[in-house]
């Protein structure tokens, strides 16, 4: 277990987070090393989860988000991934704003084959946000061929649609 502690500060509110930095680390966009809150994620107030997506994973996943599609993510806000009613819903996930996904492979695999753009998305959402949520809220990659319970995959962001008989 890390012992150093970061303060950081929040509007009327100074909330303490255990940040580590390291070689480790995720990259931020100002070039500071950040990796998994040393308190977990579940185990949060909303008060430091607030801060932690502030001060670490808005800044990281920013500029990812941007350098795949500059155009529709010049704008990266809360509201990209909680959506518009994300503060109302207190952010909990997932969105009602990002795009539902299938909820068994085969019909995900059907999308990819039938959806022009979802090959380029999911390799997007594969190799860039995954990885890098993962490790900003330690947690391990989903892979569907050996699932591990809490793992941070799709569902984490996309609602899954009821199958289509």
């Amino acid at each position: 277990m890390r012992n150093r502690l970061r303060s950081v500060l929040v509007p009327a509110t100074l909330v303490l987070l255990s940040i580590p930095s390291g070689p480790a680390g995720v990259r931020l966009a100002w070039g500071k090393a950040k990796g998994p809150p040393e308190i977990a994620w579940k185990d949060m107030t909303f008060q430091q989860k607030k801060a932690y997506m502030k001060e670490a994973v808005t800044p990281t996943m920013k500029p990812i988000f941007q350098a795949f599609d500059a155009k529709k993510f010049k704008e990266f806000t809360c509201v990209t991934c909680h959506g518009a009613d994300g503060a109302d819903r207190k952010f909990k996930m997932p969105s009602n704003d990002i795009h539902p996904l299938p909820n068994t492979p085969e019909a995900f695999q059907a999308k990819l084959k039938t959806e022009p753009t979802w090959p380029k998305w999911t390799e997007f959402m594969a190799q860039k946000v995954e990885p890098a949520m993962g490790k900003l809220l330690d947690l391990p990659v989903f892979d569907p061929k050996k699932p591990v319970k809490g793992a941070f995959g799709c569902a984490n962001c996309h609602k899954l649609e009821a199958a289509t008989p």
